[in-house]
């Protein structure tokens, strides 16, 4: 069995495992007000965005949840910590909705 590292990364970058890095990371850092963790989450949250935007439903929802993700660690330097967990909320309400759909089929 041939196994192609391209095809693992992918594998971990857009699947779920890459989802949960990118929440997980994105948390930690609002939670420790760190700004590269938020934006080392954001990069992980880029292959799905990519993946998602090309389906017609998500194109344009898709191409804009990043601008969420880079309001939230520039609330995180102003002190505002609420209001960089409002920045994160669509990207989970979006990903929570997909894998809700994902197991109830």
């Amino acid at each position: 069995m041939d196994v192609d590292f391209r095809s693992i990364l992918a594998i971990l970058l857009i699947g779920w495992p890459g989802i949960i890095t990118a929440i997980v990371l994105v948390c930690i850092g609002i939670c420790l007000k760190r700004i590269k963790l938020i934006i080392l989450g954001a990069f992980f949250a880029i292959p799905i965005y990519w993946y998602l935007g090309s389906a017609p439903r998500f194109r344009y929802i898709m191409y804009a949840l990043p601008l969420f993700f880079i309001g939230s660690p520039i609330a995180i330097k102003y002190g505002k910590n609420r209001l960089a967990w409002i920045f994160i909320l669509p990207y989970v309400g979006v990903i929570g909705w997909l894998g809700f759909t994902v197991l109830s089929q």
